[in-house]
């Protein structure tokens, strides 16, 4: 024996539990159950008004078919929730492996030209970082500047920004120096200058 399948509807809104009311009134006035004139009035809106009831018998006892319609669309939409969470914590993860912290980030050494001794004077450097920008861009020139920042101390780093200020407009020098200093080798250059900690390459004498 088969019996029809209770429709379960829950309304979040109110203009939701309007139409909930007014499908119960109509249902009312003609004879049936809430239930069975949801399924016609879907029907309708699908377009499957020839065998309705026919379309949504489905076999069941006492009610059961009812709670596990209920089950199964709570462990669906709990599902959906995780698959959701996962495929956003991915997409985060993907994007942090692939997207460079700047878009003018630094170039890694082994793409940015031959390396240049960190250790000369400043304006050794502001000269090899000017060439450098003129032949392989500024990407390649910022490398230069960072492997600097590695081990400067406080006074030599002070001295090179004056320099490259006087070279560049105030903006073009915020510019460049914006993913210098998203780097770790300046956040630690700056920690040194802070906490008045020596240089990689100081000496006691």
């Amino acid at each position: 024996m088969t019996y029809k399948a209770q429709l379960v509807v829950r309304a979040r809104s109110k203009e939701g539990a309007a139409i909930i009311e007014k499908v119960k009134e109509l249902a009312s006035e003609q004879g049936s159950t809430y239930s069975e004139m949801a399924v016609e009035l879907l029907g309708r809106g699908l377009n499957a008004d020839d065998d309705v009831d026919g379309a949504f018998q489905v076999d069941a006892s006492d009610g059961d078919g009812e709670k596990e319609e209920e089950e199964e669309e709570e462990e669906e939409e709990n599902d959906d929730l995780s698959a959701v969470a996962i495929s956003v914590e991915e997409s985060v993860e993907v994007e942090k492996k692939k997207a460079p912290a700047h878009p003018k980030a630094p170039l890694p050494p082994e793409e940015a030209g031959p390396a240049v001794d960190p250790e000369l004077p400043p304006e050794e450097i502001v000269k090899h970082y000017l060439q450098r920008r003129s032949d392989r861009g500024e990407r390649a020139a910022a490398r230069i500047l960072v492997d600097f920042f590695a081990a400067a101390g406080p006074g030599a780093g002070g001295n090179l920004k004056k320099l490259l200020q006087k070279e560049f407009t105030e903006a073009e020098f915020d510019e460049l120096m914006a993913p210098i200093k998203e780097t770790e080798e300046y956040a630690t250059y700056t920690e040194r200058a802070i906490f008045g900690e020596p240089s990689p390459y100081s000496q006691v004498n």
